[in-house]
């Protein structure tokens, strides 16, 4: 009890009863409870941020579109990430791999590709569409016979090099093209998918 508490119950003989009361927090401002302060956001949330972040960019580095050379820029290739690993074999006791010699790389570049497309009078990529009204997604006979090259086998490898056009000069035009889609799989996002990329197409 308070000591003016005791000098009432002297004076009166009679104690005062007290009340106990749960405290409640004002703001300043009077105006009620004051709001809970915010907390930070867990260090757990921003790192997900990032890699959901991350996760975007790859989605969007999935695919790169190269010019086919020869064709001065209107004949485009689209090619997705593949593992190059796969492309490297020993053969008639050689290795043979794509970084050094055409007829692989041809290999991992029709492996990769995902579709084939041409700019309209408008500068705008569309499909390239085939007489049977398909979209050209191979190096193959049908695509061969559309473009009117003719190539030494049935083989993607050999439509490829007919396309570039032919004998030498489409195999060193061919390994050129896979050059330029070796660069993207090794820079930026593109390398991220390259490295866990295992040749599902």
């Amino acid at each position: 009890m308070s000591g003016l508490g005791d000098a009432i119950t002297q004076a009166t003989g009679e104690p005062v009863a007290t009340v106990d009361q749960p405290t409640v927090a004002f703001d300043a401002l009077g105006n009620g409870d004051a709001p809970t302060p915010a907390l930070d956001a867990p260090a757990g949330d921003s790192v997900l941020a990032a890699v959901r972040a991350r996760a975007a960019a790859l989605a969007e580095d999935t695919t790169v579109d190269l010019e086919l050379p020869g064709y001065g820029g209107v004949f485009v290739g689209r090619y997705g990430a593949v593992n190059l690993s796969q492309f490297i074999a020993p053969s008639g006791g050689a290795m043979h791999n794509p970084f050094t010699e055409s007829g692989p790389a041809a290999d991992a570049l029709a492996t990769a590709l995902i579709g084939l497309y041409g700019y309209d009078e408008h500068d705008e990529l569309q499909p390239l569409m085939l007489p049977s009204g398909q979209h050209a997604t191979s190096y193959d006979d049908e695509l061969a016979a559309a473009l009117g090259v003719e190539p030494t086998a049935r083989t993607a490898r050999a439509v490829l090099f007919a396309v570039c056009g032919g004998g030498a000069r489409g195999e060193s035009l061919a390994w050129a093209h896979f050059a330029q889609y070796q660069a993207w799989l090794t820079e930026g996002a593109a390398s991220e998918v390259a490295e866990t990329a295992v040749g599902e197409r």
